[in-house]
């Protein structure tokens, strides 16, 4: 069978994917390729919100603190990448990492697209409670609940490690995330993480 490598094809495939790996079929990972180009284009999105942010700092009051958020979020989109690649190594899964890595970037974008819906449908089916002070937190601890799962079945699945071993993985992503934060917040000029986080839901609440 002769692959499909067409834009249209590659986009349907990369859908399939998300889609199947979303819902727990394993079959999903089948749909990526483990390539630096297929990568190259799951991070592209993620890239493309950081130039467009880096454009941004020159318009900013504070344009120390708009950099520092930039250079952060830089360093997130591209922690798991880097801590995923540790671990492949190390467990002699070298070969499955670009596969994986590649499926993993792109399934961040499922609970991105799963929160705006139920967001949305919220809102026009249920206005009243979507407007409920508890509403957004509730949606929030769901989203990352389930993308806590999303992430360690996608590495299960992908680098063919047992449970155990997926959970240390992201684990290791979340506590090396946590740790840039933290530094972030310790030095100067001091950002603080959760006041950004925080901030949508007090607009809503507000509102």
């Amino acid at each position: 069978m002769i692959p499909d490598t067409s834009k249209p094809g590659v986009i349907r495939r990369t859908l399939q994917g998300m889609l199947l790996l979303a819902s727990g079929r394993r079959d999903g990972i089948a749909c990526f390729d483990g390539t630096l180009d297929a990568f190259g284009a799951a991070l592209a999105p993620q890239l493309a919100f950081l130039v467009v942010g880096l454009m941004q700092v020159f318009l900013q009051t504070d344009k120390i603190m708009a950099l520092i958020k930039v250079l952060l979020s830089l360093c997130v989109t591209l922690l798991p990448a880097v801590v995923s690649h540790f671990y492949a190594q190390r467990w002699g899964r070298g070969a499955l990492w670009l596969r994986y890595i590649t499926a993993a970037t792109w399934c961040n974008w499922v609970v991105v697209l799963i929160s705006l819906a139920a967001t949305l449908l919220a809102a026009l089916l249920f206005p009243a409670i979507a407007q409920q002070p508890g509403f957004m937190a509730a949606l929030v601890m769901t989203a990352a609940v389930y993308e806590l799962w999303l992430q360690w079945f996608v590495a299960r699945v992908g680098l063919g490690i047992s449970g155990g071993r997926a959970f240390v993985l992201y684990a290791s992503v979340l506590l090396a995330t946590l740790a840039l934060y933290g530094l972030a917040a310790l030095l100067p000029p001091h950002y603080k993480v959760l006041t950004d986080l925080l901030q949508p839901m007090i607009v809503m609440n507000n509102s």
